[in-house]
């Protein structure tokens, strides 16, 4: 399930940092650290949201416990 939550932010939120850590080494609690360009100009709230989002259903049935954490990435000017 790491491996799967990883893929699909990486997936949804192109060019962020993730972080993913199985917090019981049961493979259904996890906490969550996503830097992402994306998240520029948005709220916690916000960002958290499109989190849940990519994550889709999975939230809630076979991953049972989420703590997430989400900031903006700058990105590097040009």
């Amino acid at each position: 399930m790491k491996e799967w939550i990883e893929a699909t932010l990486a997936q949804a939120f192109a060019g962020a940092q993730i972080s993913v850590t199985d917090t019981t080494g049961g493979g259904d609690h996890f906490e969550v650290e996503v830097a992402a360009p994306q998240f520029v100009g948005q709220s916690m709230i916000v960002q958290h949201r499109a989190v849940y989002a990519a994550l889709g259903e999975r939230v809630g049935y076979e991953i049972h416990a989420l703590g997430l954490k989400t900031r903006p990435l700058a990105q590097p000017a040009v």
